[in-house]
């Protein structure tokens, strides 16, 4: 009886010892799991496409059936993809300064309407929407965004008429802002990332930069780490935020520059962390790399693809066979598309097994 009683202890403390661990305050919950934490891996294999309408991809988009791929070059901005008939369907965005056109995709997010979809002109500050069936090669739609969105470090529709961003100042995380650039809330501090309390909010913030993305509801909001591994998970209807860190859990190392007369980080690790993430219906995508930048395409220890759900459970881990540089999902078809970090980079699909 002893023996079994040490038995059923010994298991127990085993099974606490392999959760991740949790802590928990008034506006901000943190979860932090390591490897041992992960389920065993699945490994997908990728189908590789050809398309050959555009020569450096940089941003791709699930729209329904169809893919949009933002290219990097002086031509038009944007590729639609039919993935049913596997086919190029056409070219879109047209470069330039003039009405309905822009000089790049900065990012690509959904939209309200069916079949649409957005980009942010960085330059011009300009959004523009496009949709799939459209022919026109200029935007549907465009905003001419206020002077504070000269200050917005990443951006993401909060709602029709609203953004949530992160600011390049501040000790505030995100903020919902009108497109008249008025402040309509503010959710968690830099300063909550950090022991420190002698290390500039911007410097802060610079080491935990990363694309913010929105669930299809825009009720949860994501942002997964460049240089450190963390994903903030804001819940907009509560104000809380959930933290999950990991599989390492460090800060890269870094020291704060004045050399500009003003504080900047000046990061001495070159680890890359997150290659962005995706926030699905209920379940959160983030695309692990975890080794140093100039490692990127060397073939050994490929991408992986996080899964958790939206209390930062670990659902599933997946392991790629080819290395990206972006990714985005189509949860109705179960596929994870991604574009190549090669010599041809293209598009690349991945079945997610049932």
């Amino acid at each position: 009886m002893n023996n079994k009683l040490f038995l059923i202890i010994g298991l127990f403390a085993l099974c606490i010892s392999c959760s991740p661990s949790i802590e928990e305050n008034k506006n901000e919950k943190i979860v932090i799991f390591d490897e041992k934490d992960l389920p065993p891996a699945i490994a997908l294999k990728g189908k590789k496409y050809n398309f050959t309408e555009f020569l450096d991809p940089k941003r791709i988009l699930c729209v329904g059936d169809f893919l949009v791929v933002s290219e990097k070059s002086n031509g038009d901005l944007l590729h639609i993809l039919d993935m049913k008939s596997e086919k190029h369907i056409r070219s879109t965005g047209k470069n330039g300064f003039g009405p309905g056109e822009a000089t790049m995709a900065w990012t690509l997010e959904r939209g309200a309407e069916n079949g649409s979809f957005w980009t942010y002109d960085l330059e011009q500050k300009i959004a523009s929407m496009y949709a799939i069936n459209d022919t026109s090669k200029l935007a549907q739609k465009q905003l001419r965004l206020g002077e504070i969105f000269y200050y917005i470090m990443e951006m993401t529709w909060a709602s029709d008429t609203s953004i949530m961003a992160s600011m390049v100042d501040g000790n505030d995380k995100y903020f919902e802002i009108s497109l008249q650039g008025d402040t309509l809330a503010t959710y968690g501090t830099w300063d909550s990332m950090i022991d420190r309390k002698d290390i500039p909010f911007n410097v802060i913030s610079s080491i935990h930069q990363g694309s913010i993305k929105a669930s299809p509801d825009k009720s949860k909001f994501i942002i997964a780490g460049r240089l450190r591994d963390y994903i903030d998970v804001l819940d907009k209807s509560s104000g809380k935020i959930l933290s999950i860190r990991g599989p390492i859990n460090e800060i890269p190392e870094f020291e704060v520059d004045y050399s500009q007369g003003y504080p900047m980080a000046s990061i001495i690790s070159s680890r890359r962390i997150y290659f962005g993430s995706y926030a699905g219906k209920s379940l959160i995508y983030a695309l692990y790399v975890g080794k140093d930048y100039k490692q990127i395409s060397n073939p050994d220890k490929l991408n992986k693809v996080f899964v958790f759900d939206y209390q930062g459970n670990i659902q599933n881990n997946y392991e790629l066979d080819y290395q990206l540089s972006e990714f985005t999902v189509d949860e109705d078809n179960g596929i994870i598309y991604g574009l190549t970090v090669d010599a041809e980079p293209n598009v690349v699909a991945f079945k997610i097994p049932d």
